[in-house]
């Protein structure tokens, strides 16, 4: 299997054959030796390609040496190590900032980093970044960063290191060196003990905790790089705002929300959601979207409670500025049903309390205003406010799936990020219908259903929509339209499907089937498909008298499986699809899910620029390359599993979008990512509405009338002699 290449070393180069089927060592032994002379070890050589520098080892030597490849004979990794390290030591700054510019480069390489790390490397890494500055610094944290990728060799950086970075974090204005730094933190904060992406398992929230609190600045100077012209600065912003989101533990959870609330984040991400942005930073805006609905929905589950002093103090206020005599009870008086407002009020939770102090906060001379005006009706007029906003809460939890904590939407919706203005001009168009239908207490659902349609209405292209155009069609458009409205959409549904009991029949339904979807996606998983690739190795059949001709031997087929623990993604290349039995017993080769950090949708640059030639990199993990022949094949079916932002540890080609949604989603649901593919959402909302139309089988009978009077007989004939028999109906007597 030898293979004509080209040899670099030094100032000269040779051409000659090297055997792929042979280890490594053994091919540089061989080229030391009969090639350039070298009597040193061979262990202190390496072989790499001449155009990417990309290292040459077992697991990749098949797919990078190709005929007529060009290579180069250099230090081993563990020279190179030892040279750097030595150089990471000096006080020449020239030479210290070179150092840290290569260590970049080949701290990717595993077999390097190994080096590196035996020689106390990292200690001499974290003394460059706790002194230097400038470029320097930017390559030290660069690094520091790919280190990071590793599933080990930074399982105790210590406190002091944490409070360094995010002190740099802080004060640095250098895009080069915030770059880095935000990266840093990032994989920190998804470093605890939960986690699904990281080997390493010591870090954390709690761990950062006390470092993000000794900079007072930390979480404002994320929020304003969120408005940064770096597109890279502003995307690994948001990407740690949302780590330490969905990382958060409990003992922190209730202060670090109320921080983010002061900071107005969310409006700070609804002004990212309206402008231009690459598929990255969409990825990481609809990150946030779902991490704010399972934020919503854990409030909506917070019971208030009168001992928990916040919750006393907000519904008091609620009394107080409301200004009316306290003489015959006070709920009562602002639209409670009963004088014990914590019971009415735990449909909504700690989130309807809130929406409904932030409607008093807003503009307290219209809250008392509105309060007084329905305090002087006669009682059965009375639109009550509690109750109303209680109701709106409840409505926008229905639309905008806070109801079940999950969401499937794949398009932004930055008036969710508005939740509290959207509830007060709600609850404003509530007592504007109110006012205008005449309404009586016994009409208080068919308000709600009136004004449940007109928000649908309003909520329509609410990607591109703006908060004063929501507020002009829920409080100007005329009542006779939106009845109008009302009535067509009624001729398509069912008003029943409105009601308090089916919108929670649907949110329980709604749950039950992205759970049913996800257990089918992930089954796909487990049972396994083929996926085509082409991979061609070019073997001389004789390298004196058939220079030139060459054997294809194509591998077009693989098989991939989920192993039954969900931690493995097994595999194996085949010429032509066969049977495989179950298990993973035909499947040797292996990817480590925790190694995956993301999924990307599209060609990689891998795949891009495999068309044609040979991918630049790719990860060790995978033993064989593979190879796009047809250019006209749809980018659109292309998924790839990532290991940080450069390493692709694999690549799929679906053979159609059933099969592409089904891995794509598959995978994302493994790792509690969103889904991607509209169809799944589609499918998810279909079963919902399905499993609420069947069970509304049972409540409307098909509305058959039932009489409400049943004449029963006294007594019942006996048919027969001996008096026995049955009792029946002749339809013909």
């Amino acid at each position: 299997m030898s293979t004509p290449v080209t040899v670099h070393h030094d100032k000269s180069n040779v051409l000659c054959n090297v055997d792929v089927a042979q280890p490594i060592e053994k091919i540089i032994k061989t080229l030391c030796i009969e090639q350039f002379n070298i009597q040193e070890p061979a262990a202190l050589y390496a072989l790499r390609l001449l155009d990417t520098d990309e290292l040459i080892t077992d697991e990749n030597l098949r797919r990078k040496i190709k005929e007529n490849e060009r290579l180069k004979l250099v230090s081993s990794p563990l020279i190179e190590a030892a040279e750097i390290c030595e150089k990471l030591g000096s006080n020449d700054d020239r030479v210290l900032k070179l150092a840290t510019f290569s260590l970049q480069k080949y701290i990717k390489e595993v077999e390097f980093a190994d080096e590196f790390l035996k020689r106390n490397g990292l200690k001499s890494l974290i003394d460059i970044i706790n002194n230097s500055s400038g470029n320097t610094l930017a390559y030290a944290l660069t690094s520091m960063q790919n280190l990071m990728e590793h599933d080990h060799g930074w399982e105790d950086l210590g406190f002091d290191f944490i409070n360094k970075v995010i002190n740099i974090l802080v004060k640095q204005t250098l895009v080069n060196i915030c770059r880095p730094a935000t990266a840093i933190i990032i994989k920190l904060a998804t470093a605890d003990k939960n986690s699904t992406t990281s080997a390493i398992k010591t870090y954390g929230f709690d761990v950062l905790h006390d470092a993000m609190i000794k900079q007072p600045n930390f979480f404002s100077t994320l929020v304003q790089r969120l408005s940064s012209a770096d597109y890279v600065l502003c995307s690994n912003s948001l990407c740690l705002i949302n780590a330490l989101m969905r990382h958060v533990t409990d003992h922190h959870w209730e202060s670090f929300m109320d921080m983010m609330i002061k900071l107005k984040v969310r409006k700070a991400v609804a002004l990212l959601m309206n402008g231009v942005h690459g598929d990255e930073l969409s990825k990481h805006l609809l990150e946030f979207q779902s991490l704010f609905v399972r934020q919503a929905y854990r409030w909506k589950r917070t019971q208030v409670s009168l001992h928990i002093p916040s919750h006393k103090a907000m519904l008091e206020e609620l009394w107080s500025k409301a200004n009316l005599p306290e003489e015959g009870g006070k709920w009562r008086k602002i639209g409670f049903a009963t004088e014990a407002p914590k019971w009415e009020i735990q449909r909504v939770g700690y989130l309807g309390l809130e929406n409904m102090h932030g409607f008093m906060k807003k503009d307290i001379d219209d809250y008392q205003k509105t309060i007084l005006e329905q305090h002087n009706r006669p009682a059965e007029r009375r639109c009550p406010f509690a109750k109303t906003s209680i109701e709106v809460t409840e409505l926008l939890c229905d639309y905008w799936d806070v109801s079940t904590g999950y969401t499937t939407s794949t398009s932004f919706q930055p008036l969710l990020l508005a939740f509290e203005k959207i509830h007060y001009i709600t609850v404003k168009s509530f007592f504007r219908l109110w006012n205008e239908m005449e309404a009586t207490v016994d009409d208080f659902p068919k308000v709600s259903a009136l004004v449940r349609s007109q928000l649908k209405f309003a909520l329509r292209d609410e990607a591109t929509k703006q908060l004063y155009e929501f507020e002009k069609d829920m409080l100007e458009v005329e009542y006779k339209v939106i009845r109008d409205r009302q009535l067509k959409e009624l001729e398509l549904g069912d008003d029943l499907l409105s009601k308090t009991p089916v919108r929670n029949l649907r949110s329980r339904l709604y749950t039950e089937s992205y759970e049913f979807v996800k257990n089918q996606r992930i089954k796909c998983l487990l049972i396994g498909d083929w996926f085509q690739i082409t991979t061609t190795t070019n073997v001389p059949l004789n390298s004196t008298t058939n220079l030139g001709k060459k054997t294809m031997i194509n591998k077009k087929w693989r098989f991939y499986r989920l192993s039954p623990n969900l931690k493995f993604l097994h595999y194996s290349d085949f010429p032509e699809k066969t049977f495989i039995r179950d298990g993973i017993e035909d499947l040797p080769e292996r990817i480590d899910l925790s190694l995956v950090t993301d999924i990307m949708t599209g060609p990689s640059p891998q795949i891009a620029s495999t068309i044609g030639s040979p991918p630049k990199a790719i990860s060790k993990h995978l033993s064989t390359n593979i190879i796009i022949t047809n250019n006209n094949l749809s980018q659109d079916l292309t998924f790839s599993l990532m290991s940080g932002p450069d390493t692709v540890l694999t690549e799929f080609i679906a053979r159609d979008y059933t099969q592409y949604s089904e891995w794509t989603d598959g995978l994302n649901m493994l790792f509690d990512k969103n889904i991607n593919s509209k169809d799944t959402a589609e499918y998810i909302h279909i079963l919902t509405e399905i499993g609420v139309k069947v069970k509304l089988l049972d409540l409307s009978g098909e509305k058959v009338e039932i009489p409400q009077n049943i004449e029963v007989p006294n007594k019942l004939p006996i048919i027969g002699t001996g008096g026995s028999g049955f009792y029946y109906d002749d339809p013909f007597s």
